[in-house]
């Protein structure tokens, strides 16, 4: 656990929480990423993406983390090509790692 999550437990009560949830993706995607809120956590201090689908890879974007939402944004096979704006992704699905309280 970062040293920012034990402080922000040291203010509300423990337990810290670590765990893993699996998001759709979007109907119509936005260049430079997608929002998403966890349904799990109320407060999300970091998150990172462990499993991608098929052909497509996803990441976190820095310093997107805020209350229980994070952007995620999604490439196409390298780390530099995004699928096209407004792409139907929802048969799709993503599989985050969340840190938080």
């Amino acid at each position: 656990m970062s040293r920012i999550a034990e402080r922000s437990a040291a203010r509300v009560r423990p337990p810290y929480k670590l765990v893993v949830e699996t998001f759709s993706g979007p109907a119509s995607y936005t260049t430079g990423g997608d929002v998403y809120n966890s349904t799990l956590l109320r407060q999300i201090e970091r998150a990172a993406v462990i499993q991608g689908w098929a052909h497509l890879k996803a990441e976190v974007v820095t310093g997107s983390v805020s209350g229980n939402a994070f952007r995620m944004r999604i490439y196409t096979g390298g780390v530099t090509a995004q699928p096209a704006a407004a792409t139907d992704l929802s048969a799709t699905s993503f599989t985050v790692l969340l840190e938080g309280l």
